[in-house]
């Protein structure tokens, strides 16, 4: 199943920091807004420096990473992140 998740408050060092990790778990996101599908993972992605918005939509998690991971927990990776650059889920 598919989800979208939005955040708030996301500074460009945490939304570079975020495509750095990402990036060490298999998945490039190239510019600010864009799609991925890497690995068994696969989404849409929009951040907007000037709003500090991420959105990250159609975020779904297949073989083979769905081995390693669900999407709840890639969910949560990514919300600890955001949080710990001063950037919270928006509800």
């Amino acid at each position: 199943m598919s989800r979208r998740i939005q955040y708030a408050g996301v500074k460009p060092e945490a939304f570079e920091e975020m495509k750095t990790k990402l990036k060490q778990m298999g998945l490039s996101l190239q510019a600010n807004s864009g799609s991925f599908n890497e690995k068994g993972v696969s989404g849409k992605y929009d951040y907007n420096q000037e709003a500090q918005m991420l959105e990250i939509a159609d975020l779904e998690v297949g073989f083979p990473a769905s081995m390693m991971l669900s999407a709840d927990s890639l969910q949560k990776r990514m919300t600890e992140l955001v949080q710990q650059y001063g950037g919270a889920p928006k509800v």
